[in-house]
């Protein structure tokens, strides 16, 4: 009958001596401990005895593998990259970070298929930001009323328009105020809008589209909740119609649900602007001249500077900043 085969006695050794050895391809089973225990200068004692540095040599049966630090075996397995064939720079031809960088087949990726809307969106916005003179107008503004309105309608079990919709209606009441930004730049003239079109950037699977609520200035908040609800339902289901994208003359874009603070968005052309809403956090800010915490929002305005100047975005941005924290008007 065959011999029963022997269990290998565990090596005791520090994390540090493990790391070090393992760095130096070095089997531990090797190492002669001045104590119980393996140590960092009892792996450098060794490596020293094999020739300042070159791999051990394991047992019969020990698998080989080439020398690389850890770094460069992490980056190897990421990679795919075989460390035999990374080449070694390092001390006693060790593999490192760097040989595994310039190896062939290391900047290899996966290709990802573009689709037409992400084709679309990726040329509008290439062009607006090389074509259209960007700047931007930062507020924050107090929303504890909004926010009060909110919930005492939902205490009343009354429809509660989103955040969202309340800024569709205040921004274009602001925009009827300020009209100039209502427009657009076309062959050195500027086209002021008659009606205002309001798109909602949407992220859906493909990339990002606007639908646009038209003629929101003549809209009830019921009716821009419904119209709201409707279009954002259709695009995630790809079942947008293509009057349902045209016209917008105003851009919102609200990263506020997916815990932004603030951004910049890129304006969506031929419009002249576009909001970017961030979310609504408490923040201690002065109430009547004393600390206190308050749910405040950030709005960041994206302005062609080619159709409105500083000043005149600075009006149309004080208007809605005005409406969101005394909101009893548009409420009413």
């Amino acid at each position: 009958a065959p011999a029963p085969e022997r269990a290998v006695p565990a090596v005791s050794a520090t994390p540090v001596a493990r790391t070090l050895a393992a760095s130096h391809n070095v089997d531990l089973r090797l190492v002669k401990p001045e104590g119980g225990r393996i140590q960092k200068a009892d792996v450098l004692a060794y490596v020293a005895s094999q020739g300042g540095g070159a791999a051990a040599t394991a047992p019969a049966g020990a698998a080989r593998l080439s020398p690389a630090s850890p770094k460069a075996r992490r980056l190897a397995a990421e990679r795919g990259v075989e460390l035999r064939a990374a080449g070694g720079s390092g001390p006693g031809a060790a593999v490192v970070a760097d040989d595994v960088s310039e190896a062939p087949g290391a900047a290899a990726g996966e290709a990802v298929a573009v689709g037409q809307v992400w084709r679309v969106m990726v040329e509008r916005l290439t062009q607006s930001w090389s074509t259209v003179p960007h700047f931007y107008l930062v507020r924050e503004v107090n929303v504890s009323r909004l926010r009060a309105w909110r919930q005492q309608r939902q205490r009343r079990g009354l429809g509660v328009p989103s955040v969202t919709d309340l800024l569709v209606g205040m921004s274009a009441a602001a925009l009827v105020e300020h009209p100039r930004l209502n427009a657009s730049w076309h062959e050195g003239t500027i086209t002021v809008h008659h009606n205002v079109n309001v798109g909602l950037a949407v992220a859906i699977d493909d990339g990002l589209i606007v639908p646009v609520i038209h003629a929101a200035e003549g809209m009830s908040l019921e009716q821009i909740t419904a119209r709201r609800t409707e279009l954002v339902t259709r695009a995630r289901a790809g079942d947008l119609r293509p009057e349902d994208l045209q016209g917008g003359t105003f851009t919102i874009s609200n990263l506020g649900t997916f815990g932004v603070d603030a951004f910049g968005a890129i304006v969506n052309p031929p419009q002249a602007a576009v909001l970017a809403v961030g979310r609504i956090a408490d923040r201690v800010v002065p109430v009547d001249g004393e600390p206190g915490v308050q749910p405040m929002m950030v709005l960041t305005l994206s302005v062609d500077h080619r159709v409105a100047d500083g000043a005149r975005a600075a009006r149309f941005l004080d208007t809605l900043a005005s409406s969101i924290e005394e909101p009893s008007a548009l409420l009413t």
